[in-house]
């Protein structure tokens, strides 16, 4: 036997004001809705649940002893409700972000920061990789978008939103043997040591690669770092060197590690937001994305 939850709720509202048209006026529907609703529940029991009096309606004996169940199911029905909006809430709560910079001034930190501090219920899940990981995640859903930067001829499969551009820059330690020569070539780094991520890691290819289309050798790495953090930028300054970073990362490190002037290593990449093809924006992830565009004076896309 099926009851429905919609009934029960309408047959509490009568037996408590003990009139079809109250309740209906109660529960903001009209009264021959009420009415069907009684009668569905009284075919359903197979007894008789409410007998007309004076002034409206009076439960019955049969009436009482259902009243017992029926406040128990509404019970029962309410707690799943709110089990179920729980279950949403936590779903559409929860946010899952990576980024390649995790420095305090990048503009996917300032964001998510302003968002937790905006909505307490908030749960974040922050990831931090290179670009190529954070590009296999998002396509295999197991984050709903990445800030990450891409590089010429190294673009990505997914959905990719322009956020804007920056330079990547060679760098050394100030007072470097390089900043001696009057005119730095690509040559003159052959038998240098570099600072650089692994093999796989977009910056390092792309050196690699005009490296090679120079007739030079790649490049000798002696320290591998997924992240240009500040220890590594810190060797850097201590030793002989090289290392491929971000130009906004080096102006806190101006005048102990210092951009080689060498045009063809001045790299241009484009920061881009990735989601998945297809993919179900959450209120969160869009929050998230206008925000980011907000920052950046870009209009979000229609």
């Amino acid at each position: 036997m099926v009851f429905s939850p919609t009934d029960i709720r309408y047959f509490l509202e009568v037996a408590r004001l003990g009139h079809v048209g109250r309740a209906a006026q109660s529960v903001g529907v009209t009264q021959p809705a009420v009415s069907k609703a009684l009668r569905r529940l009284e075919q359903a029991v197979g007894v008789r649940l409410f007998e007309r009096g004076a002034l409206g309606v009076l439960l019955t004996s049969d009436g009482h002893l259902f009243l017992e169940s029926a406040l128990r199911f509404d019970a029962q029905h309410a707690a799943l409700q709110r089990e179920a909006n729980d279950l949403r809430a936590q779903r559409d709560g929860l946010l899952r972000i990576g980024v390649t910079d995790a420095s305090g001034d990048s503009g996917a930190v300032q964001v998510l920061s302003d968002m937790v501090r905006r909505r307490p219920g908030l749960r974040l899940s922050l990831t931090i990789a290179k670009s190529d990981a954070l590009h296999v995640a998002v396509q295999g859903g197991a984050l709903d978008l990445a800030v990450a930067p891409s590089y010429p001829g190294l673009s990505f499969a997914c959905p990719a939103l322009e956020l804007g551009e920056d330079r990547v820059r060679v760098a050394a330690r100030a007072g470097h043997p390089l900043f001696d020569r009057a005119q730095l070539e690509l040559a003159d780094l052959r038998d240098c040591s570099w600072v650089m991520s692994s093999r796989e890691g977009a910056s390092r290819r792309l050196v690699t690669q005009i490296l090679e289309a120079a007739g030079l050798p790649p490049p000798r790495v002696t320290v591998e770092a997924d992240y240009i953090s500040g220890a590594v930028l810190g060797l850097v300054a201590a030793t002989d060197l090289l290392v491929v970073v971000p130009a906004t990362t080096l102006r806190d490190w101006f005048g102990r590690v210092n951009a080689l002037p060498l045009a063809p290593l001045e790299l241009r990449r484009t920061l881009v937001l990735l989601s998945r093809d297809g993919a179900s924006w959450s209120p969160l992830m869009q929050t998230f994305r206008e925000l980011l565009l907000a920052r950046q004076g870009i209009t979000p896309p229609g």
